[in-house]
């Protein structure tokens, strides 16, 4: 007799397959105490039988038995086959049409040619499929609690590393300095004007580990930047119930204008890549409005038209004339309001917003406790309220609709930060606060002309 031996196991975190090699010890045992062959071995590690999802293992084993490869399955126990009513009526159709028989080590025989051998099998099949459910609800009970406690679940994360408490065996996240270095640079840039394409090809230039262990990738940066997590809020289910118990890499406040820049299309501040120069590309000619490139003019480094050359101006002193307005307007202690006049009012706005969004839900629970709702009508109204007021204080903590003025506008030493910008952010900042018209200088003049450089405030 040609026997197949089945091994499956739910869960195998450290893919060390202990639990279906003592299965397949067993059923080689059984097989052996049998007179039976062992002629193929299936395993399915880590797989469950009752979530649905393909098992390759026993999809190879349904194979051979259509292909009468085999005369009698054996397996450890009727659950490791089946914990579905479905896919088990299945199988003993399979098996009685090909006259394949069903030996495990915990049930014994299964007989599947006879109606009392099939009664048998549902019967085993139905309590396997219970205690399966019994297991899932504990489990998403034992979740939901965690998350209402704002406990950590899971593997450890990108920017954290997990210790254990002897005590208790409970591990807790903390941060990993190394890992928190990399979400914090990718935040500033990203609110300073940095491309993620930019970002992705410096972190894999500079060989930085990507959370993968392979190379960086621009959809890979992009959800590690928007990761609630990294402001310390607890996600269950999609939705964030609240804040978790590890200590937070990013501000509520950066990490909200994190998500304004990648988010919001009315808040993206990209501005390319390629240029190398201050101005080139966002200054323009005064005469056919064309955009400014960097070019020579008679040996002069220059910004020149890119059309018909209509206008050339020494880069430098270009450079140098618009970097002082803009810094100076940046320095101003109103430049926050100067530059988006509708800052406060968006922001009372949306605190007024949250305020009442939070009096509605309040007023809900009261009337629960008063029985004027039940706990069914309660529920409805804080799931269509509670993202609604989550929105609405997001929007209040973005107190700069300008990312990238961020540490800048109302700040007396911006020209000292404005040193430590890297080019792309300096680019995006002249992008968002003027417009740059260069004109043609004066006939005869001999020393650089100020006012053929037209500087207006956006």
């Amino acid at each position: 007799m040609r026997a197949a031996v089945y091994t499956r196991i739910s869960d195998d975190r450290r893919g060390e397959e202990l639990g279906v090699e003592r299965q397949r010890q067993d059923c080689y045992k059984l097989a052996e105490a049998e007179g039976l062959t062992v002629v193929a071995l299936f395993v399915d590690n880590s797989r469950s039988a009752y979530s649905g999802k393909p098992r390759p293992g026993y999809q190879r084993l349904l194979e051979a038995i259509k292909a009468g490869l085999i005369d009698v399955v054996l397996s450890w126990d009727p659950d490791r086959l089946h914990r579905s009513p479905a896919e088990l009526e299945h199988f003993i159709a399979l098996m009685e049409r090909h006259g394949v028989g069903v030996q495990t080590v915990n049930a014994g025989h299964w007989d599947l040619s006879t109606p009392s051998g099939r009664l048998v099998a549902r019967q085993l099949g139905a309590v396997a499929k219970y205690e399966s459910e019994h297991k899932a609800e504990r489990v998403r009970r034992a979740l939901e609690q965690n998350a209402a406690a704002g406990r950590t679940h899971g593997r450890p994360t990108y920017g954290w590393t997990r210790v254990y408490d002897l005590e208790n065996g409970r591990g807790r996240d903390v941060v990993n300095p190394a890992e928190a270095a990399v979400i914090r640079s990718i935040a500033d840039r990203l609110i300073g004007g940095d491309s993620l394409r930019q970002i992705t090809a410096d972190l894999n230039s500079a060989g930085t580990p990507s959370p993968r262990g392979g190379p960086w990738a621009k959809g890979m940066v992009r959800a590690l930047a928007i990761r609630e997590r990294n402001a310390g809020n607890r996600v269950y289910r999609g939705d964030v119930i609240g804040k978790g118990d590890w200590e937070p890499i990013l501000t509520d406040h950066l990490f909200e204008q994190v998500k304004a820049v990648l988010s919001d299309p009315a808040r993206r501040t990209t501005t390319g890549t390629a240029a190398k120069h201050l101005l080139s590309g966002i200054a323009r000619c005064g005469v056919c409005g064309a955009v400014m490139r960097s070019a020579m003019n008679r040996s002069v480094a220059a910004y020149r038209c890119s059309e018909k050359s209509c206008v050339a101006r020494n880069r430098r002193d270009v450079d140098a004339l618009v970097t002082a307005v803009v810094l100076e307007r940046l320095s101003r202690p109103d430049a926050a309001d100067l530059l988006n006049p509708s800052r406060g009012a968006d922001q009372k706005r949306a605190v007024a917003n949250a305020a009442e969004l939070q009096q509605r839900l309040d007023r809900a629970a009261d009337d629960y406790a008063d029985g004027k709702i039940d706990s069914r009508q309660l529920e409805r109204i804080t799931a269509r309220l509670r993202p609604q007021i989550d929105a609405a204080e997001a929007q209040a903590r973005i107190v700069d609709d300008s990312p990238v003025l961020a540490g800048l506008a109302g700040n007396a030493k911006a020209a000292e930060v404005w040193e430590t910008l890297t080019l792309t952010r300096r680019r995006a900042v002249v992008a968002a606060t003027v417009n740059i018209m260069i004109h043609r200088a004066r006939q005869g003049a001999r020393v650089f002309d100020r006012s053929s450089v037209e500087i207006t405030p956006k």
